[in-house]
C-alpha cells in the first residue's frame, strides 16, 4: 500500500498543531494496513469551502497521475472539502488515476460517502456561518466591534477571570485620531482628498496599512461606507450587515455584495466618537452634493488605450480626469511623481492611430505582404470548404449502403425486421442532416477582390471612422488592444508636449512595416516617427 496523507486545518482561530494531530493519525492507519507514507500534503489555514486557493491538494491532485501512490488518506472527509461540488471532483479525478480515498473517521470513500457527508458539510458550513453572523450581531447589540480594526483605535484584550481574553472591544488611539479630525476639517475647508492625501505623504504620516496615502483611502466608497469620510465610527456608531460576502464558484474568490440599508444594524457607541455629529454632517453633506453632481452622468464609452498606459518617470498607471486627459496615478493620487503634464485621451488616440495609419499607408513592401497573405487565408478557405464537401459526400454514401443493407434484410425475410428497424431509422435520419449540410454549402467559391492593393488602402484609412461607428468599435478596439503590451507617456522636452512609446506586438508590427524603410521619419506635426531601441524585431515604437 502506496499512500499519501493530506492534511488541513482551517482558521486561524484553529492551532497549526491539528495539522500534526491528522498525520500521527494518519500514519497510525496506514501502519495497520502495513503501508508506506509516500508524501504528506498539508494546506494551513485554509478553509474548505474551495478547491482553489488549496495549492497543497492541486499539488495532489496532480501527482495522483503519476502512478506513484494508490491512496490518499485523510482524518475525515471534511478535511478533503466542505464544498459538495468540490468532494465530487476530487473523488472523480482521484478515481480516473486509480487511487482510492481512505479517511481515518469514514474509511474508504465511496460514491455513497460523497453524497451523503458532502450535503451534511455543506450544511455544516451554511449553519456555522449563521452562527456567526447570530454572534457578530450580538456583540454588535453589546457597543463591541465584530471586525477588524480601524485607523483611530487600538484593541483592548482584557484578561478574565476563566483564563479567556475580551474581543471587540476598542479605544481611542489619540495620535491617529488627531490625523483624523485633520482630515475631515481639511475636506470641509475644500480640499480634496488627493491633496490631503499628498500633503500627510509630505509630511510622512503612515497610512493605516503603513505605507502612503492616497485619494481612495481617504474618499473611499459612499455607498459601501468605506474609506476614512464615510467610516460613520468616527462619529459614534457601529454598522454592521452593511455587505455580505459570497465565494465566486469559479475562482474561489470572497465577492462582496451590499446588502439593503433596512437590513443594517447600527449602535451608538458614544465612547468611540472621535469627530462631533456637526463636523460629520458637514463631510456628508459635501459628499452627497458631489455625488449629484457626478452620479448621475451618463457613462461615456470605454476610451481606446484606457488600462494600457504607464507614467514614463515613475512607471506608475495613468488615469482620466473626468474623461477627457490622462495623468499620472501616484502623482494624482499620492504626489509621489513629478510628471506633471497630462496628454488628452483625445489628442493620444489621434496620435497612435495616425502613427499606425501613416506607417502601415506609407510602406509598399506591406502592402504586397497584405495581399499575399490575403491570397494564402483565400486558398486555405476554398481547401477547408473542399474538403469538408467530400467527407459529407463520402459519409452520405455509406449511408446510403447501410440503408440499402437493411431494406435488403427485412425484404429478404432472413430474420426479425423489428431488430434492424431502428438503425434504419437513425441512418435515415443522418441522411436528412448530411444532405441538408450538402445543400448549405456555398455553390460559387469567394472571388478574389480584383484590386487588392485598394482595398488594403482604403480600409486603413478607414480605421477612425470604424472605431467611430458603434456597430464595428467594439471588434475595433479588441483587435488594436490585443497587439499592444502598455504604452509608456513621457514628459517632453517642449512645454506641454508628451512623447509616446507604444510597446507590444503592435510595436514589432510597425517596425516591420519600416525594416525596408529608414528607423524614422518625421511628420507634418512634428511628431516623431522611429523606431526605439536596436535589433531586428524591436518591442518599443516611439510616436
Amino acid at each position: 500500500m502506496r499512500a499519501v496523507i493530506y492534511a488541513r486545518y482551517s482558521t486561524d482561530l484553529q492551532s497549526p498543531a491539528s495539522i500534526e494531530d491528522q498525520i500521527r493519525l494518519c500514519r497510525e492507519r496506514i501502519e495497520q494496513e502495513k503501508g508506506t507514507v509516500v508524501e504528506i500534503y498539508a494546506d494551513y489555514a485554509i478553509s474548505g469551502g474551495s478547491l482553489r486557493n488549496r495549492p497543497r491538494m492541486q499539488a495532489l491532485l496532480a501527482a495522483a497521475k503519476s502512478d506513484r501512490f494508490d491512496y490518499v488518506v485523510a482524518e475525515a472527509l471534511d478535511r478533503i472539502s466542505r464544498d459538495q461540488e468540490d468532494v465530487a471532483a476530487i473523488y472523480k479525478r482521484l478515481r480516473h488515476s486509480d487511487v482510492r480515498l481512505l479517511t481515518f473517521a469514514e474509511g474508504e470513500i465511496s460514491e455513497l460517502h460523497v453524497g451523503l457527508k458532502g450535503t451534511m458539510n455543506a450544511l455544516f458550513l451554511k449553519d456555522l456561518a449563521q452562527k456567526t453572523r447570530r454572534g457578530q450581531r450580538g456583540r454588535v447589540e453589546a457597543g463591541k466591534i465584530p471586525g477588524g480594526n480601524s485607523y483611530g483605535y487600538r484593541i483592548i484584550r482584557t484578561l478574565l477571570a476563566d483564563g479567556s481574553v475580551t474581543t471587540g472591544e476598542r479605544e481611542i488611539n489619540p495620535e491617529e485620531a488627531g490625523i483624523v479630525r485633520r482630515i475631515f476639517k481639511e475636506y470641509t475647508d475644500g480640499m480634496a482628498p488627493r491633496q490631503i492625501a499628498m500633503r500627510l505623504n509630505r509630511e510622512g504620516v503612515p497610512s493605516p496599512r503603513g505605507g502612503r496615502w492616497n485619494a481612495s483611502t481617504i474618499n473611499g466608497n459612499r455607498l459601501r461606507r468605506n474609506g476614512i469620510l464615510n467610516n460613520e465610527l468616527y462619529a459614534g456608531r457601529i454598522t454592521y450587515n452593511r455587505q455580505r460576502f459570497l465565494k465566486d464558484p469559479e475562482t474561489g474568490k470572497r465577492i462582496a455584495r451590499l446588502n439593503p440599508e433596512r437590513e443594517w444594524v447600527t449602535r451608538e457607541v458614544d465612547a468611540l466618537r472621535i469627530i462631533d455629529e456637526e463636523l460629520w454632517q458637514q463631510v456628508q453633506d459635501i459628499k452627497r452634493r458631489y455625488s449629484s453632481r457626478w452620479g448621475n452622468k451618463r457613462q461615456t464609452k470605454k476610451r481606446l488605450l484606457s488600462g494600457l498606459l504607464k507614467c514614463g518617470r515613475c512607471g506608475g498607471g495613468m488615469t482620466t480626469s473626468r474623461g477627457s486627459r490622462y495623468y499620472c496615478s501616484a502623482r494624482r493620487e499620492k504626489g509621489m511623481c513629478d510628471a506633471d503634464r497630462g496628454i488628452a485621451a483625445e489628442e493620444l488616440e489621434e496620435r497612435v492611430l495616425t502613427g499606425l495609419r501613416d506607417i502601415l499607408l506609407g510602406n509598399e513592401d506591406l502592402i504586397d505582404e497584405f495581399a499575399s497573405e490575403f491570397k494564402r487565408e483565400l486558398k486555405r478557405l476554398r481547401k477547408e470548404s473542399g474538403v469538408a464537401g467530400r467527407h459529407l459526400a463520402k459519409e452520405l454514401q455509406q449511408v446510403e449502403r447501410g440503408i440499402k443493407r437493411c431494406l435488403d434484410f427485412i425484404t429478404g425475410g432472413d430474420g426479425d425486421p423489428g431488430s434492424v428497424r431502428e438503425q434504419l431509422r437513425e441512418l435515415e435520419s443522418r441522411k436528412r442532416e448530411l444532405v441538408t449540410e450538402l445543400q448549405n454549402e456555398p455553390i460559387r467559391a469567394v472571388e478574389l477582390h480584383p484590386n487588392l492593393p485598394d482595398l488594403y488602402r482604403r480600409k486603413i484609412v478607414q480605421l477612425k471612422q470604424i472605431l467611430d461607428d458603434e456597430t464595428t468599435r467594439p471588434q475595433a478596439v479588441d483587435i488594436i488592444r490585443s497587439l499592444i503590451g502598455h504604452i509608456e507617456v513621457h514628459p517632453g522636452q517642449e512645454r506641454g508636449h508628451c512623447d509616446v512609446v507604444v510597446v507590444g506586438a503592435l510595436a514589432q508590427f510597425l517596425a516591420f512595416a519600416q525594416q525596408k524603410t529608414t528607423a524614422g521619419s518625421s511628420r507634418a506635426d512634428g511628431t516623431s516617427l522611429m523606431v526605439a531601441g536596436v535589433g531586428f524585431e524591436p518591442t518599443t515604437f516611439r510616436l
